[in-house]
């Protein structure tokens, strides 16, 4: 490696992927290696697995040389261990589907309590509550002593012996009322009506000093894609970030004025530093790379680069592998519709990225927000043309960064934060090279939007038309 500076390790815990990437203190990616855990078909991991993947990466990272490591975790998915760190269940991830059934099976006095603004999210079968009461389930009787939180908190503890978890991760549990930035408390009646009796960890912000993790120092832990929020600086207003991945999510600040609920988004804490708080709305299109793969193994495409796509006329491709979020349809199943006699592979492509770039927009519309620029990450943005389309959609030009790793390099500019190696809105100006895409909205656009708004309205609607018998 020929580095400049000090060198900080970025562990990027992804879904079934975890990433090292090591950064110098120019910003530059200096060397990136990859390891994968399974998630079963029922979304269950095994805890351990994924421990000794976090366990190896960072070893690697302190046998390269850093002194430095930050830590980022995909979202809303628990596990309990015992004091000595053993799982004493597998984790369960945002992917698992019985949590729905857990939901299903409440009391309705429990519905009727999630009426009231904010147990409507709480009180939900995307809920992480679910997934705590899931691991009730899973082992009805934890020994004294033992811990149950989302995976940040379990990999720290795993890697330092502290109890922690940060800001972001934290809010997103439902059991930590953050709506005030000054006064973090717990939300103690969903607590008492689940009967949730576990202790919450100790806050952290997301650049602090944590503790030893083997020779190299913790410095940095978050949520996945708040952390690349950070790696673009989509944390102000004016600005938003569109992550293209195993889904489509994105994140569009609202200031730092406190909590807001936006249509159907999910509140988000997109930063926690130096005792300011940022807050920002999410949508998720929860498969849209999973579809890519899904067509990969159909043989309708041989890899991303079938994706530049132009035209494709007026058919539609709804991803809705495993529900949508927004709107809320959690039985809705994907679908395709507009097909004719002329239609080919391009018009199914073309369907897919013409409905990601029209959810982008919801999002955009449902947020209030409106930005001047959107930022895009992720695997799937390597596509030229997904972009061109989401900023035809909504009229906005979209940034592609050459290192598309932003949640690594969010990671990154947090560790140097946190060990005096410059300031987060200072760091945040060295962006390297990137491209930007426009496109103008052709004739046709906004029937086509319409029709798309129609057809996950009807999916939304239409529950368990598709459930096999």
């Amino acid at each position: 490696m020929t580095a400049e500076g000090d060198l900080y390790a970025c562990v990027d815990v992804g879904t079934t992927t975890i990433k090292l990437n090591i950064y110098d203190s120019s910003l530059v990616r200096q060397h990136s290696e990859t390891l994968t855990v399974p998630v079963s078909a029922e979304g269950l991991q095994d805890g351990e697995a994924l421990f000794r993947a976090v366990r190896h990466l960072v070893d690697r990272g302190r046998e390269l040389g850093a002194k430095s490591v930050g830590l980022a975790t995909f979202r809303t998915s628990t596990i309990a261990w015992g004091k000595d760190g053993t799982p004493l269940t597998p984790i369960v991830t945002w992917t698992d589907r019985s949590v729905f059934s857990t939901y299903r099976r409440l009391p309705l006095h429990y519905k009727l309590a999630a009426r009231i603004p904010p147990l409507d999210i709480i009180i939900s079968p995307y809920s992480p509550v679910m997934k705590f009461l899931r691991l009730r389930e899973l082992k009805p009787t934890m020994p004294e002593g033992s811990m149950q939180w989302t995976i940040d908190a379990y990999l720290a503890y795993r890697l330092t012996g502290k109890f922690v978890s940060d800001a972001t991760n934290a809010f997103m549990t439902g059991l930590i009322d953050l709506r005030n930035p000054r006064k973090i408390k717990e939300f103690g009646i969903v607590r008492s009506l689940f009967n949730l009796r576990m202790d919450a960890p100790t806050l952290v912000e997301n650049a602090e000093r944590i503790g030893d993790a083997g020779g190299i120092e913790l410095n940095a832990l978050i949520a996945d894609q708040q952390a690349a929020s950070v790696g673009e600086w989509t944390v102000e207003r004016d600005t938003a970030k569109v992550t293209n991945g195993t889904g489509t999510m994105v994140d569009v600040p609202t200031g730092t004025e406190g909590y807001s609920r936006r249509g159907e988004l999910v509140p988000l804490i997109l930063l926690k530093h130096k005792g300011r708080v940022w807050y920002g709305v999410e949508g998720l299109l929860p498969t849209t790379g999973k579809a890519i793969n899904l067509m990969i193994s159909m043989g309708l495409i041989r890899d991303y680069s079938d994706l530049e796509v132009e035209g494709g006329g007026g058919a539609i491709f709804i991803p809705a592998l495993s529900g949508l979020l927004v709107p809320r349809a959690a039985d809705a199943k994907g679908l395709v519709a507009g097909l004719d006699l002329a239609s080919d592979r391009g018009t199914i492509i073309s369907g897919l990225l013409k409905a990601i770039a029209f959810h982008v927009r919801l999002v955009l519309e449902q947020s209030g927000e409106k930005p001047k620029s959107l930022r895009a990450d992720g695997n799937l943005s390597k596509s030229n043309e997904l972009l061109k389309r989401i900023s035809a959609a909504t009229g906005i030009n979209v940034e592609r960064a050459s290192d598309l790793e932003a949640t690594s390099r969010g990671l990154a500019m947090l560790q140097m934060a946190a060990v005096g190696k410059g300031r987060l809105e200072e760091l945040a100006k060295v962006r390297g090279e990137t491209e930007v895409f426009s496109r103008r909205a052709d004739a046709h656009l906004e029937e086509e939007y319409e029709k798309w708004q129609k057809l996950i309205t009807w999916l939304k609607n239409s529950r368990n038309s598709f459930q096999a018998e």
